[in-house]
Protein backbone atom coordinates (compact mmCIF):
# COMPACT_ATOMS: atom_id res chain seq x y z
CA UNK A 1 0.00 0.00 0.00
CA UNK A 2 3.03 1.96 0.32
CA UNK A 3 2.82 3.19 -3.28
CA UNK A 4 -0.79 4.09 -3.06
CA UNK A 5 -0.69 5.90 -0.26
CA UNK A 6 2.63 8.14 -0.21
CA UNK A 7 2.34 10.93 -1.89
CA UNK A 8 3.75 11.44 -5.45
CA UNK A 9 6.82 13.97 -4.12
CA UNK A 10 8.12 10.76 -2.29
CA UNK A 11 7.92 8.77 -5.35
CA UNK A 12 11.24 8.97 -7.23
CA UNK A 13 10.49 7.63 -10.83
CA UNK A 14 7.59 7.29 -13.09
CA UNK A 15 7.16 4.75 -15.40
CA UNK A 16 5.06 5.39 -18.72
CA UNK A 17 2.67 3.78 -21.16
CA UNK A 18 1.43 4.09 -24.38
CA UNK A 19 -1.69 2.03 -25.67
CA UNK A 20 -1.26 1.41 -29.16
CA UNK A 21 -4.36 0.84 -30.01
CA UNK A 22 -6.46 4.05 -28.03
CA UNK A 23 -3.68 6.20 -27.92
CA UNK A 24 -4.07 6.41 -24.19
CA UNK A 25 -1.06 7.44 -22.07
CA UNK A 26 -0.83 6.46 -18.84
CA UNK A 27 2.07 6.50 -15.62
CA UNK A 28 2.70 4.30 -12.72
CA UNK A 29 4.92 6.28 -9.72
CA UNK A 30 7.14 4.14 -7.62
CA UNK A 31 10.47 4.42 -5.25
CA UNK A 32 13.46 3.48 -6.87
CA UNK A 33 15.00 2.23 -3.46
CA UNK A 34 11.85 -0.37 -2.97
CA UNK A 35 12.13 -1.61 -6.63
CA UNK A 36 15.76 -2.24 -6.08
CA UNK A 37 15.22 -4.81 -2.80
CA UNK A 38 12.42 -6.70 -4.98
CA UNK A 39 14.70 -6.71 -8.23
CA UNK A 40 18.49 -6.91 -9.03
CA UNK A 41 18.09 -5.53 -12.16
CA UNK A 42 16.24 -2.30 -10.63
CA UNK A 43 18.89 -2.23 -7.91
CA UNK A 44 21.43 -2.14 -10.92
CA UNK A 45 19.69 0.11 -12.87
CA UNK A 46 19.43 3.02 -10.32
CA UNK A 47 22.05 1.93 -8.24
CA UNK A 48 24.64 0.45 -10.39
CA UNK A 49 28.32 2.07 -11.81
CA UNK A 50 26.37 3.70 -14.49
CA UNK A 51 22.56 4.49 -12.69
CA UNK A 52 19.86 5.22 -14.72
CA UNK A 53 19.65 9.69 -14.42
CA UNK A 54 15.67 9.38 -15.75
CA UNK A 55 13.05 10.34 -13.53
CA UNK A 56 10.74 9.12 -16.33
CA UNK A 57 11.36 5.62 -18.01
CA UNK A 58 8.77 4.40 -21.16
CA UNK A 59 7.64 0.64 -20.76
CA UNK A 60 7.29 -0.26 -24.34
CA UNK A 61 6.78 -4.23 -23.46
CA UNK A 62 4.24 -4.92 -21.27
CA UNK A 63 0.73 -2.93 -20.43
CA UNK A 64 0.43 -0.50 -17.51
CA UNK A 65 -2.48 -3.44 -15.93
CA UNK A 66 0.27 -6.09 -15.89
CA UNK A 67 3.25 -3.98 -15.02
CA UNK A 68 1.08 -2.50 -12.10
CA UNK A 69 0.19 -5.80 -11.14
CA UNK A 70 3.92 -6.39 -11.19
CA UNK A 71 4.85 -3.34 -9.14
CA UNK A 72 2.56 -4.40 -6.31
CA UNK A 73 4.38 -7.65 -5.92
CA UNK A 74 7.53 -5.82 -5.54
CA UNK A 75 5.45 -3.39 -2.86
CA UNK A 76 4.37 -6.95 -0.94
CA UNK A 77 1.03 -6.42 -1.75
CA UNK A 78 -0.93 -9.35 -1.38
CA UNK A 79 -1.73 -10.32 -5.39
CA UNK A 80 -4.27 -12.98 -6.14
CA UNK A 81 -2.22 -15.30 -9.26
CA UNK A 82 -5.53 -17.14 -9.28
CA UNK A 83 -7.92 -14.75 -10.84
CA UNK A 84 -5.64 -14.10 -13.81
CA UNK A 85 -5.86 -15.64 -16.83
CA UNK A 86 -3.47 -17.56 -18.66
CA UNK A 87 -2.35 -14.16 -20.67
CA UNK A 88 -2.12 -12.46 -17.82
CA UNK A 89 0.07 -14.58 -16.31
CA UNK A 90 1.88 -15.63 -19.18
CA UNK A 91 2.60 -11.41 -19.32
CA UNK A 92 3.40 -11.17 -15.62
CA UNK A 93 5.70 -14.40 -16.19
CA UNK A 94 7.77 -12.20 -18.92
CA UNK A 95 8.12 -9.30 -16.60
CA UNK A 96 9.49 -11.58 -13.39
CA UNK A 97 11.82 -12.92 -15.87
CA UNK A 98 12.59 -10.06 -17.39
CA UNK A 99 13.43 -7.93 -13.77
CA UNK A 100 15.36 -11.81 -12.29
CA UNK A 101 12.13 -12.43 -9.71
CA UNK A 102 13.04 -16.57 -9.84
CA UNK A 103 9.97 -16.48 -6.70
CA UNK A 104 7.74 -14.62 -8.57
CA UNK A 105 8.29 -17.26 -11.75
CA UNK A 106 8.45 -20.30 -9.47
CA UNK A 107 5.06 -19.35 -7.83
CA UNK A 108 3.26 -18.50 -11.75
CA UNK A 109 4.92 -21.96 -13.15
CA UNK A 110 3.00 -24.01 -9.75
CA UNK A 111 -0.17 -21.88 -9.96
CA UNK A 112 -0.60 -23.06 -13.44
CA UNK A 113 0.64 -26.15 -13.46
CA UNK A 114 -2.35 -26.61 -10.56
CA UNK A 115 -5.24 -25.69 -13.01
CA UNK A 116 -7.23 -27.48 -15.21
CA UNK A 117 -8.50 -27.08 -18.58
CA UNK A 118 -11.76 -27.72 -20.79
CA UNK A 119 -11.37 -29.36 -24.00
CA UNK A 120 -12.91 -25.71 -24.85
CA UNK A 121 -9.83 -24.03 -24.23
CA UNK A 122 -7.01 -26.61 -24.84
CA UNK A 123 -6.09 -25.19 -28.20
CA UNK A 124 -6.17 -21.76 -27.00
CA UNK A 125 -3.80 -23.08 -23.90
CA UNK A 126 -1.71 -24.93 -25.87
CA UNK A 127 -0.87 -22.32 -28.59
CA UNK A 128 -0.07 -19.91 -25.88
CA UNK A 129 2.09 -22.38 -24.86
CA UNK A 130 3.96 -22.09 -28.27
CA UNK A 131 4.03 -18.76 -28.00
CA UNK A 132 5.86 -18.23 -25.09
CA UNK A 133 8.27 -21.01 -25.81
CA UNK A 134 10.95 -18.55 -24.68
CA UNK A 135 9.85 -18.32 -21.11
CA UNK A 136 10.97 -22.23 -20.46
CA UNK A 137 9.11 -23.02 -17.71
CA UNK A 138 5.63 -21.32 -18.10
CA UNK A 139 5.41 -22.76 -21.45
CA UNK A 140 6.22 -26.36 -20.09
CA UNK A 141 3.52 -25.74 -17.42
CA UNK A 142 0.89 -25.05 -19.83
CA UNK A 143 1.80 -28.38 -22.03
CA UNK A 144 1.50 -30.61 -19.57
CA UNK A 145 -1.65 -29.37 -17.93
CA UNK A 146 -2.50 -29.81 -21.61
CA UNK A 147 -1.35 -33.33 -21.76
CA UNK A 148 -3.07 -34.03 -18.49
CA UNK A 149 -5.97 -33.22 -19.78
CA UNK A 150 -5.74 -35.23 -23.20
CA UNK A 151 -4.34 -38.43 -21.07
CA UNK A 152 -7.67 -38.35 -18.65
CA UNK A 153 -9.98 -37.65 -22.00
CA UNK A 154 -12.04 -40.70 -23.65
CA UNK A 155 -11.64 -41.14 -27.10
CA UNK A 156 -15.37 -39.32 -27.98
CA UNK A 157 -13.67 -36.24 -26.10
CA UNK A 158 -10.59 -35.98 -28.41
CA UNK A 159 -12.64 -37.01 -31.35
CA UNK A 160 -14.73 -34.02 -30.79
CA UNK A 161 -11.34 -31.45 -30.36
CA UNK A 162 -10.17 -32.43 -33.79
CA UNK A 163 -14.17 -32.11 -35.00
CA UNK A 164 -14.78 -28.76 -33.56
CA UNK A 165 -11.52 -27.00 -34.32
CA UNK A 166 -10.90 -25.04 -37.29
CA UNK A 167 -8.83 -27.47 -39.48
CA UNK A 168 -5.81 -25.27 -40.74
CA UNK A 169 -2.17 -26.10 -40.89
CA UNK A 170 -1.35 -24.18 -37.76
CA UNK A 171 -4.09 -25.55 -35.91
CA UNK A 172 -3.13 -29.61 -36.99
CA UNK A 173 0.11 -28.88 -36.21
CA UNK A 174 -0.88 -27.56 -32.65
CA UNK A 175 -3.13 -30.68 -32.09
CA UNK A 176 -0.57 -33.24 -33.43
CA UNK A 177 1.92 -31.67 -31.04
CA UNK A 178 -0.04 -32.07 -28.37
CA UNK A 179 -1.44 -35.57 -29.16
CA UNK A 180 2.61 -36.54 -29.49
CA UNK A 181 3.41 -35.00 -26.51
CA UNK A 182 0.75 -36.59 -24.55
CA UNK A 183 1.71 -39.86 -25.17
CA UNK A 184 5.24 -39.38 -24.65
CA UNK A 185 4.93 -37.88 -21.82
CA UNK A 186 3.25 -40.27 -19.41
CA UNK A 187 3.64 -39.89 -15.21
CA UNK A 188 5.52 -42.15 -13.03
CA UNK A 189 3.62 -44.33 -10.73
CA UNK A 190 4.55 -42.25 -7.88
CA UNK A 191 2.98 -38.71 -9.47
CA UNK A 192 -0.83 -40.94 -9.60
CA UNK A 193 -3.30 -39.73 -6.69
CA UNK A 194 -3.25 -42.84 -4.94
CA UNK A 195 -6.98 -41.41 -3.54
CA UNK A 196 -8.61 -40.48 -7.20
CA UNK A 197 -5.77 -42.39 -9.07
CA UNK A 198 -5.16 -39.32 -11.68
CA UNK A 199 -2.27 -37.41 -12.49
CA UNK A 200 -3.70 -33.97 -10.79
CA UNK A 201 -4.89 -34.73 -7.39
CA UNK A 202 -8.61 -33.56 -6.30
CA UNK A 203 -8.25 -33.36 -2.57
CA UNK A 204 -10.12 -30.66 -2.02
CA UNK A 205 -12.12 -29.99 -4.99
CA UNK A 206 -15.63 -30.39 -5.05
CA UNK A 207 -17.26 -33.42 -6.24
CA UNK A 208 -18.82 -33.24 -10.03
CA UNK A 209 -20.26 -35.69 -12.94
CA UNK A 210 -16.35 -34.00 -14.61
CA UNK A 211 -14.02 -35.96 -11.71
CA UNK A 212 -16.31 -38.08 -10.45
CA UNK A 213 -13.86 -41.40 -9.72
CA UNK A 214 -15.05 -44.61 -8.40
CA UNK A 215 -13.72 -45.89 -5.36
CA UNK A 216 -11.95 -42.37 -3.71
CA UNK A 217 -12.59 -41.38 -0.78
CA UNK A 218 -14.70 -38.42 0.22
CA UNK A 219 -15.98 -36.36 3.06
CA UNK A 220 -18.38 -33.81 3.46
CA UNK A 221 -17.51 -30.09 3.35
CA UNK A 222 -15.68 -28.79 6.22
CA UNK A 223 -15.17 -32.42 7.35
CA UNK A 224 -11.43 -33.76 7.60
CA UNK A 225 -11.17 -36.50 5.14
CA UNK A 226 -9.70 -39.16 8.08
CA UNK A 227 -12.70 -38.20 10.33
CA UNK A 228 -16.11 -38.45 7.87
CA UNK A 229 -14.50 -40.30 5.42
CA UNK A 230 -16.85 -42.31 2.46
CA UNK A 231 -16.34 -44.37 -0.74
CA UNK A 232 -17.80 -43.18 -4.20
CA UNK A 233 -19.64 -46.03 -5.61
CA UNK A 234 -21.78 -44.80 -8.66
CA UNK A 235 -23.30 -41.12 -10.04
CA UNK A 236 -26.14 -41.46 -11.90
CA UNK A 237 -26.90 -39.08 -14.93
CA UNK A 238 -28.41 -36.40 -12.58
CA UNK A 239 -25.42 -35.97 -10.14
CA UNK A 240 -26.39 -38.11 -7.68
CA UNK A 241 -23.88 -39.97 -6.33
CA UNK A 242 -24.32 -43.31 -4.07
CA UNK A 243 -21.81 -44.14 -1.54
CA UNK A 244 -20.37 -46.53 1.14
CA UNK A 245 -21.19 -46.70 4.76
CA UNK A 246 -19.16 -43.74 6.60
CA UNK A 247 -16.30 -45.64 8.13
Amino acid sequence: MVRETSPNPTCDVNFTFLDQKTGLRSELPAHKLILAFGSEVFMRQFFGTLPEEKDTIPIEDSSVQVFRIFLDILYNKKVSLEALDFQLLADLYYLAEKYHHELLKDSIAKKVSAREIVSGNLLEVAKLAETNSHLAQFSSSLFNICYVFLRGSDQGTIFDIFENEDVGEENSSTLHRLMAGAKRSRPNPSDICKNSQQELCLNGKKLTKCNFVTGASVSREGVELEKGTRKTLKMDECGGVEYSVVW
